[in-house]
């Protein structure tokens, strides 16, 4: 506590105190038949101002005192801290009340944490569960793959990849939360990233008419392949969504002394300049898809926060009407095992 906010809390004693010291001067110099000496009155003067410094430096020390230990009290756990320590009848009720506070608070979290645990657990089996029936649609699908027409079946068996996308990114966005409890750094080829990535894209290529450009270069970069593998995925996802008929989508691999990027490049609308600085927060749709019900603006958001809990970046650029370009870079040395809590 500053000595300001000491006499911001105490002006009230001190301007009582200062009238009467006023009120005493002012009776001394109107009563003419008062039998003291002047140098008597300056005397007690003087004794005064010294008993009021005295009382000051004195009450300040204490109050301040006081105010660290309950601070300390509160920082520390209060079920720990023993409430007869506070001399004090405010400072005890105080203390008695931040550890009500204290004891609901944790009541609540213990609560919230229980729902939180059963909620999750719930939301983990039906992602588990979803991918049975999803499989087992899939399976007639593929049995009956005669009875439909070339058109209908690439269009029920995008519909069904989108479904398993979006399970996908449930279960990512829960181990996200628990992110350091599933990570694990290690050598990874580039090129094994790229295709694996690629495999349940193969029916949306070939119904869109996308070109598809992948490097011969194979580089290895320092990163967790699950979480890694995931963000290609959905920038590739989102390449595929905003690439026109005909369209092409390339990807290259690119390294140098300190990084090694992964580029994945396609041509279409691209992004409006008023969002490229934009579509990496929560729920931001672009300008143009406001209306679109398929529009989440989820994707790159969980893209951006893996890639930024790995040490890695995740960046993009666009010219509006020819392309959009994201940016995938791992660091050579280091970076990448200096992982930092949320």
């Amino acid at each position: 506590m500053s000595i300001f906010e000491y006499f911001k809390e105490k002006w009230l004693t001190y301007l009582f105190f200062a009238a009467g010291i006023t009120f005493s001067v002012i009776i001394y110099k109107l009563d003419r038949h008062f039998a003291i000496t002047e140098s008597n009155a300056t005397y007690i003067m003087a004794g005064m101002l010294f008993l009021l410094v005295t009382y000051i430096i004195i009450d300040y020390l204490i109050l301040n005192a006081r105010i660290k230990k309950f601070r300390l009290f509160c920082e520390l756990n209060t079920f720990s801290f023993d409430e007869d320590e506070f001399y004090h009848p405010m400072d005890l009720a105080y203390a008695k009340m931040v550890r009500g506070i204290s004891l609901d608070y944790e009541k609540f979290k213990a609560g919230m944490e229980t729902r939180t645990a059963e909620e999750i657990d719930f939301i983990t089996k039906w992602i588990h569960d979803i991918k049975v029936p999803v499989s087992a649609i899939r399976l007639i699908l593929e049995s009956n793959e005669n009875s439909f027409s070339q058109d209908s079946f690439r269009r029920f068996d995008m519909e069904l990849t989108t479904v398993e996308k979006y399970a996908q990114a449930v279960f990512y966005q829960l181990k996200s939360s628990a992110f350091y409890n599933d990570f694990k750094i290690t050598q990874v080829s580039t090129k094994r990233l790229i295709a694996d990535s690629l495999k349940s894209f193969s029916s949306f290529f070939i119904y869109r008419k996308i070109g598809i450009l992948i490097p011969d270069v194979e580089e290895m970069v320092l990163t967790d392949e699950k979480w890694s593998g995931y963000i290609i995925s959905q920038i590739i996802s989102n390449a595929i969504k905003y690439t026109n008929e005909n369209g092409q989508i390339s990807i290259q691999v690119l390294k140098d002394a300190e990084n090694t990027d992964i580029i994945i490049r396609n041509t279409g609308m691209g992004i409006l300049e008023e969002d490229i600085n934009q579509i990496f927060m929560k729920g931001y749709t672009r300008s143009d898809q406001r209306n679109s019900l398929k529009a989440t603006g989820y994707g790159m958001y969980l893209s951006k926060k893996l890639s930024d809990l790995m040490g890695h970046e995740l960046c993009a650029q666009s010219t509006y009407g020819e392309y959009a370009q994201f940016t995938l870079r791992f660091h050579n040395e280091g970076t990448n095992y200096n992982v930092t809590k949320m």
